[in-house]
């Protein structure tokens, strides 16, 4: 093979890879959509923030299902929530309103 053909071949991988590199680094996406780096960072940030949002609705979860056996089972605990969703009063309770 002549040294004209090695060079040739050379040349063609070499914009090859250059094509290919610039799509993959998402320069163009704006007029090729490609997919790139700047969306495969987009979509990693995407699920960083949804496993941050999974996390704390597990702990509201957790949250909620202690509450709800304490009311399941602890009559001290359902007078408490009672009196504060109804607003209700206890025996020998009173309610004092002042006005100016």
């Amino acid at each position: 093979m002549s040294l004209r053909k090695k060079i040739d071949i050379n040349r063609i991988w070499l914009g090859f890879f250059g094509v290919w590199l610039i799509l993959l680094s998402g320069l163009l996406d704006f007029w090729l959509k490609s997919p790139g780096l700047k969306q495969w960072y987009r979509v990693a940030s995407a699920l960083s923030d949804r496993r941050q949002e999974i996390g704390a609705i597990e702990d509201r979860s957790t949250t909620l299902q202690h509450v709800a056996r304490e009311l399941e089972s602890n009559p001290l605990a359902q007078e408490r929530e009672v009196r504060k969703v109804l607003g209700y009063l206890g025996e020998q309770e009173a309610v004092f309103e002042f006005y100016p």
